[in-house]
């Protein structure tokens, strides 16, 4: 069955075991709430190593939702651990990942921190609102792909192919199946391995369909992920 795990960071962060430390919260703005990440014992592998302890990952999983909720600052040390972290989690556990609940002032700092990269992070973010977006700098056919799945639906490499050149030869479909496996490495998209019986455009043999993680999201209930103890 697809299961969807989501970590609220700030809850997670004030436990003991994570880094209480990182929070501080505004005495007299009660609604401003900074984290504090990146200091010497609390960066990208142990961000990393603490998702990947958090949500236990498994062949399930189909989208991994770090909740920002709550949070209305990110320093830019911060910042750059979650820029980092996530594209890492995704390509190791071949598992997308989304930003929830994310405030303007977040957003900002998100992005700046994603574009100082060479070449500059992108991810899938939803605000509080529920409007999904791209941040980062993001290349002109990463984001032609990615609106047209999310037009769309879940498609193959053939599919793009016929749809947007007009012909599923070996080259053109190669092409696109690089992107495509970039966008997927990235934790920008999913994708299910399907046969010929399951699918429409092909006799025989197998290929993925992807989807972006908004897609997948939208599309499937969430099961929230309980940590052991």
């Amino acid at each position: 069955m697809p299961v969807i795990k989501q970590l609220d960071l700030l809850e997670a962060i004030k436990k003991p075991d994570w880094h209480p430390d990182g929070v501080i919260e505004g005495r007299r703005r009660k609604i401003i709430t900074l984290i504090e990440l990146g200091g010497k014992d609390f960066r990208k592998p142990e961000m990393v190593s603490k998702l990947k302890e958090y949500w236990q990952p498994d062949k399930q999983d189909i989208l991994y939702i770090i909740n920002l909720q709550d949070i209305d600052v990110l320093t830019p040390s911060a910042a750059k651990v979650l820029v980092e972290s996530a594209p890492d989690i995704a390509s190791d556990c071949k598992t997308p990942v989304i930003f929830t609940n994310v405030r303007l002032m977040v957003k900002e700092s998100l992005d700046s921190e994603a574009c100082r990269f060479h070449p500059p992070k992108i991810l899938w973010i939803i605000n509080e609102e529920g409007k999904a977006d791209l941040i980062g700098q993001i290349p002109n056919k990463f984001q032609e792909l990615l609106d047209f799945l999310e037009q769309n639906g879940p498609a193959s490499a053939s599919k793009i192919a016929l749809i947007q050149e007009g012909e599923t030869s070996k080259k053109a479909v190669g092409n696109i199946s690089v992107y495509l496996q970039k966008l997927f490495s990235a934790g920008l998209l999913g994708r299910e391995k399907v046969t010929a019986l399951d699918r429409e455009d092909a006799e025989r043999g197998w290929t993925y369909l992807y989807s972006t993680a908004v897609t997948i999201r939208r599309n499937n209930k969430p099961e929230y992920y309980i940590r052991r103890p």
